[in-house]
C-alpha cells in the first residue's frame, strides 16, 4: 500500500505520540509499505499559543501539506493525527480521491479533559478565573466541535485503548466497523536478552518514568511512594523525568522521604534498560492515559507494575497476575498494594514473568501488521459503499 502519515510534532523515537508515530512508520515500511510522512517541521508554525495554534492554524496546515503530497500520486490510505485535520479529511471527500482517510488519536481529548476536570478541582490545581477562563472556555468549545467534524468526514479512526473506542461509538456516533484499537509496541531492544533474576534486592526499589504533567497525577505518585517509604525503611525509589522537573518533583514528595528518592533526566533507551532492570515496582497512577507505553516497557523488563486503572493499561494488564491495577486518584490503595507485593516475592517472581510474556507480543510489527488489517478493511467497505 501507498501510507500518507502526518502528525504535527517533530520525529523522535524516544518521545511519546512522536514516538508512536515513528516506530509505527518503521514497521510499515518493514512490511513492504511505501510510507510518505507530514512532520511539523514540513508544515511550520507561527502561532505559539497550544490551543491557538490548533484553532486558527494547523487545520490549514494539515490540508495544504495533503494537497502537495498528492500531487505525486495518490495513496490508499491518508492518516493524519488528532482532530485538528478535519479540513484535511473534508478536502478527501469532496474531492472524491481514492482510499482512506483514517484519523489517529493518541488520548482522545474530549474524553481527557472530562477525565482531568474534576481532578482539577478536587486537587486545587490553578484555574483561570474572570475574562481569561471565559475565552479559554470558547475556545475548548470550538476544539472539541472538530471532533464532531471529523467523526462525519473521516473513513476511520485509529485509537490505541478501549475506553477511546468507547467514547467515539457512544459520543460521536462512530460505527464500530469504523474503529481500529492499535495497541503501542514495545521497542525491540527491550525484548532481547531476558533481564536478570527477580531478587528480593529488586524489590525494595521503585520507580517511576514519566513526565511532570498534571495528568500523569505526580502529586499522586509522590503521596504513594512516601506511604511506602515510610511504611518500609529499607526501600528506595527512582524518579525519572526532565531535569528542569527536578526540584518541583522532589518539593511535592514528604520532607522525611525525599533523601531516599533518586532522580534522574531522561536517557537513551538503551540506559533506561540498565535502569529497568535494577527495579522491581514500577508506579504509574496516571488520571488518564490514551495508552501508557511506559508501564508496558517496564513489564518487558519483569517489573511488577502497580498502575490507574485508565486507558491502555485496562487493555494489557490482568490485575493480579501481570500486574495490578488501582483506582484512580487513590495514593493510598496504591501504596498498600505496592507493601503487598514487597511482602510476596514468590508472588512477585510469578508477576514478573506474567507481566514479561504479556509486554513481549507487543513489538511494532504486530502493530504495523494489525493497522494493515484495519486499512483493509476500511478500503474494502468503501469499495462496496460505492460499487
Amino acid at each position: 500500500m501507498r501510507i500518507l502519515i502526518g502528525a504535527d510534532v517533530r520525529p523522535d523515537p524516544n518521545a511519546g505520540a512522536s514516538g508512536t508515530v515513528y516506530q509505527m512508520n518503521a514497521a510499515l515500511r518493514r512490511m513492504g509499505h511505501e510510507v510518505d510522512e507530514i512532520w511539523q517541521p514540513d508544515m511550520g508554525r507561527r502561532i505559539r499559543h497550544g490551543n491557538l495554534h490548533y484553532l486558527l492554524e494547523l487545520p490549514w496546515k494539515y490540508r495544504r501539506a495533503v494537497r502537495q503530497k498528492i500531487r505525486s500520486g495518490p495513496y490508499d490510505v491518508i492518516e493524519l493525527n488528532q482532530p485538528h485535520a478535519y479540513l484535511a479529511a473534508a478536502d478527501h471527500r469532496r474531492c472524491g480521491r481514492p482510499g482512506v482517510f483514517v484519523n489517529r488519536s493518541h488520548g482522545h481529548e474530549v474524553r481527557s479533559e472530562e477525565a482531568l476536570s474534576p481532578w482539577r478541582r478536587k486537587t486545587g490545581a490553578a484555574q483561570k478565573r474572570g475574562l481569561s477562563r471565559a475565552v479559554s472556555a470558547v475556545i475548548r468549545m470550538l476544539l472539541n466541535r472538530q471532533w464532531d467534524l471529523i467523526a462525519k468526514t473521516a473513513d476511520g479512526f485509529l485509537v490505541s485503548c478501549r475506553e477511546d473506542a468507547n467514547f467515539l461509538a457512544d459520543r460521536y456516533g462512530v460505527p464500530r466497523p469504523r474503529i481500529g484499537v492499535i495497541t503501542q509496541g514495545v521497542p525491540d531492544a527491550h525484548h532481547e536478552n531476558a533481564p536478570g533474576a527477580f531478587t528480593a534486592d529488586r524489590l525494595t526499589r521503585l520507580l517511576y518514568v514519566g513526565q511532570l504533567a498534571f495528568s500523569k497525577a505526580p502529586m499522586m505518585l509522590a503521596q504513594a511512594v512516601s506511604m511506602v517509604l515510610r511504611e518500609r525503611p529499607g526501600a528506595t525509589m527512582t524518579w525519572v523525568c526532565s531535569r528542569k522537573h527536578h526540584a518541583e518533583a522532589r518539593w511535592l514528595l514528604d520532607e522525611d522521604v525525599r533523601s531516599r528518592v533518586a532522580f534522574l533526566d531522561w536517557m537513551t533507551q538503551e540506559e533506561l534498560i540498565g535502569v529497568l532492570d535494577r527495579h522491581g515496582v514500577f508506579l504509574f497512577p496516571s488520571f488518564f492515559e490514551g495508552f501508557g507505553k511506559a508501564p508496558l516497557e517496564a513489564m518487558a523488563r519483569g517489573l511488577c507494575v502497580v498502575a490507574s486503572a485508565t486507558g491502555g493499561m485496562r487493555d494489557f494488564i490482568e490485575d493480579g497476575v501481570s500486574g495490578r491495577l488501582v483506582p484512580v486518584g487513590q495514593p493510598q490503595v496504591m501504596a498498600a498494594a505496592v507493601v503487598e507485593l514487597m511482602d510476596d516475592l514468590d508472588r512477585c517472581r510469578r508477576m514478573s514473568a506474567a507481566a514479561r510474556s504479556t509486554a513481549v507480543t507487543h513489538t511494532w510489527d504486530r502493530c504495523a501488521r494489525d493497522a494493515t488489517q484495519f486499512y483493509e478493511s476500511l478500503i474494502r467497505g468503501k469499495a462496496e459503499q460505492h460499487g
